[in-house]
């Protein structure tokens, strides 16, 4: 079976996969990792570690990278799109900007 994150997941997964929004394990790890550092140390620096991370560990294993942004552009869409304050909408279009630059690094008409 498949999640909704792309990943092939074992039959004993499944019910860990259904609780959890359809993410794998490594994928929903990632994402609650994500909540706990914005929660903590705030925003700017939730950018500035995913933008290094994601750099550091680009050209290892494109295809985890290419996931990880995927799902990230996804979920913070998703929070642009519910409306939020102009604090939210900055910090948003932030991370928007740096997803999608590392996305496409040389699509420079998708980054605005």
């Amino acid at each position: 079976m498949k999640a909704k994150c792309g990943h092939i997941v074992r039959n004993e997964e499944i019910s860990y996969v259904n609780a959890h929004y359809g993410l794998c394990r490594q994928c929903h790890s990632n994402f609650v990792f994500l909540v706990e550092l914005e929660g903590q140390y705030g925003k700017n620096a939730l950018i500035e570690y995913w933008f290094a991370m994601i750099l550091s560990n680009l050209s290892e294993n494109r295809e985890k990278t290419k996931c990880l942004l995927d799902h990230l552009i996804d979920y913070y869409q998703d929070k642009l799109n519910n409306g939020s304050s102009s604090y939210d909408e900055a910090y948003i279009q932030k991370m928007m900007f740096m997803l999608r630059s590392l996305q496409n690094p040389s699509d420079e008409k998708s980054l605005v």
